[in-house]
């Protein structure tokens, strides 16, 4: 009966000591991304982010922009210049209200609605507050 122990406890540390690495290697297949793929993510969301800033300060360079803010007495210096710490969600939504602020005014409307002012003081107030 001990004989039959001892061979049972032999095989169970055998398997003990081979699951080690087999386990180890295991993560390693897992892990199939290379530095350059990760290189290439980064790379990608940077030049979102870099788009994504130049609409909102292609809108704050606008003349009829600025002297819209000029009229509520905010300051698009100042707005512009907090343009590079926005991150994340916000600065995806201000994009996107500049990028449709942009294409009204680039095409040409000579009334401009009341959304249209609201999008552009949005755009202009949560950028300063950021700041």
């Amino acid at each position: 009966m001990t004989r039959r122990f001892s061979i049972v406890g032999y095989v169970l540390v055998g398997m003990f000591a081979l699951s080690g690495p087999l386990a180890h290697s295991a993560d390693r297949v897992m892990s199939l991304t290379t530095q350059a793929e990760l290189d290439n993510v980064i790379a990608k969301k940077l030049a979102q982010e870099d788009a994504a800033r130049n609409t909102i300060t292609t809108l704050l360079q606008r003349d009829d922009v600025r002297g819209m803010a000029k009229g509520y007495g905010l300051d698009v210096r100042r707005a512009e210049a907090a343009v590079s710490t926005l991150q994340g969600d916000e600065l995806q939504r201000l994009s996107l209200l500049a990028a449709n602020a942009n294409a009204q005014l680039a095409g040409g409307d000579t009334v401009i609605t009341i959304s249209l002012v609201s999008a552009l003081l949005i755009v202009i107030i949560i950028i300063l507050l950021v700041s």
